[in-house]
Formats: structure tokens, C-alpha cells, sequence
């Protein structure tokens, strides 16, 4: 049987604990929220990538971290967001289609490698829900796949990615595979009509009632005049998408 001094002191003990944890994730939400606000860092970050000095952008992310920002905040975030700023840039005529490409390009290479970081041993071999994520017809980028790829297998699902498939075949993929939830990535709203007409087919599998989600930076700008009815949410968040599946 305890006494009241080793009561207490496990008592204290739990509560230096408690108190750890919290100044932790305390710690974690004022770095990401800082990470997240501070535009200079997005917009050297853009330069070196235009630039194409490989060992400076990487240098540049492993300065956040030592700085404090989460590889939560690199993964989610960070490089998320230089995508969408190179693509504002282009829109803005500052930078060429192909300086678009190529820094797309470079950014997949990025996610590619802290990915496995991010993700940590135990979540490389996810064993959760299967999760379609198609890339629409139109579309050529495949980075926000990647990242929403990622987020999924943190989230202990199993995702599989659909790249040039035909709505045929994305059909064949749904019979012959026990989706849970089906996601597209738009970066261009001029792709959405396309989206639509998949999402209708996806959902007239009798025997199909699979959540379909429509992501991407193309969901911004959504023209009333497209019927996106068919679709069971809008959303750019993995992790939201993810409430959709039944328990």
C-alpha cells in the first residue's frame, strides 16, 4: 500500500508531466503559427527555388527546423504554400510557365524527401482505410497529391495515387478495390467540369456509396455556374476529408 508521501510525489510527478506536454504542444503551435506567418521566409524560399540551388533549399528548410518549425509545419504547410506563391507569381507575369514547372518539380523532390521524415518509421506502411486520390484530367501537377498523400498516411490511412488513369479505369480501380474515400486535386478551376463528370460516374456504382472530395488551389474561385453538387465536400485539408469516411 502507497503512503501519502509516495501519493504525492507520483501526483507531482503526473503533473510535471502534464505541464511538459503542454508547454510542448504550446511550443509547437507558436512555431507553426509563426512559420506560417512569416511571408520573408516564402519569399527567399521562392528565389532559391527560381534559382535552382538545390543544396541552398535544402540548407534553407533544415535552418527552419533548427529554428523551431515542425516538420509538421515544412510538410503541411511551407511547401504548400511556395506552390501556390509560384503560381501567383506566373499569374502575375513575373515568372515564366516553365520557371513554374521546374519549381513544382523541385518542391515533389522536396516532399519526396521529408516525407519520410515527417511520416516517421511507423507510418511509412500504413494499414488503415484505403483512400483513392486522383489527379483530373488537365491537371500536370502532381505536388498537391504528394502532400495530401503524406497527411493520409499520417493519419494512418492507405493511400493510392491515380495519375493519367481514365474514368474507366478509375472505375475498375473502385470494383476491384474497397475505397473508402476518393479525392481530387484541382490547381486549375477550369478543370472542375471535368472533376464533375468522373465524380457522377464514380457515383453511379450501384453498389458504391464511396465519399468524394474535391481539393486543391483550383477550389478557390468556384464559378456558380458549375454544379459541384456531386461531391461530398470541399476542402483542401486531408484531415477534414478524412471525418468523411463511416466509422
Amino acid at each position: 500500500m502507497l503512503n501519502s508521501y509516495e501519493t504525492a510525489s507520483q501526483f507531482e510527478a503526473m503533473s510535471i508531466d502534464l505541464a511538459l506536454a503542454a508547454l510542448e504542444e504550446i511550443a509547437k503551435q507558436r512555431a507553426r503559427e509563426s512559420k506560417i506567418d512569416d511571408r520573408s521566409d516564402v519569399e527567399v524560399f521562392c528565389n532559391c527555388v527560381i534559382a535552382k540551388n538545390d543544396e541552398e533549399q535544402i540548407a534553407f528548410i533544415e535552418k527552419l527546423i533548427s529554428d523551431g518549425a515542425s516538420l509538421d509545419t515544412i510538410f503541411e504547410d511551407f511547401i504548400p504554400s511556395i506552390a501556390e506563391r509560384l503560381g501567383n507569381l506566373w499569374k502575375q507575369n513575373r515568372i515564366s510557365f516553365f520557371e513554374v514547372n521546374i519549381g513544382t518539380q523541385r518542391l515533389q523532390r522536396l516532399s519526396r524527401i521529408y516525407e519520410k521524415r515527417y511520416l516517421g518509421p511507423v507510418f511509412l506502411f500504413p494499414s488503415g482505410p484505403p483512400v483513392l486520390l486522383i489527379l483530373p484530367k488537365g491537371e500536370i501537377h502532381t505536388l498537391g497529391l504528394i502532400t495530401a498523400s503524406g497527411i493520409f498516411k499520417k493519419f494512418n490511412s492507405n493511400p493510392f495515387i491515380a495519375v493519367g488513369y481514365t474514368d474507366q479505369e478509375i472505375l475498375d480501380l473502385l470494383v476491384a478495390t474497397d475505397f473508402k474515400l476518393v479525392g481530387m486535386s484541382v490547381s486549375h478551376s477550369g478543370n472542375i467540369a471535368s472533376c464533375v463528370q468522373t465524380a457522377k460516374k464514380i457515383k453511379s456504382l450501384s453498389d458504391k456509396k464511396i465519399p468524394i472530395v474535391l481539393g486543391g488551389q483550383g477550389t478557390q474561385n468556384l464559378s456558380k455556374k458549375v454544379d459541384i453538387s456531386v461531391f461530398d465536400a470541399i476542402t483542401k485539408d486531408p484531415k477534414v476529408a478524412l471525418e468523411l469516411i463511416p466509422k
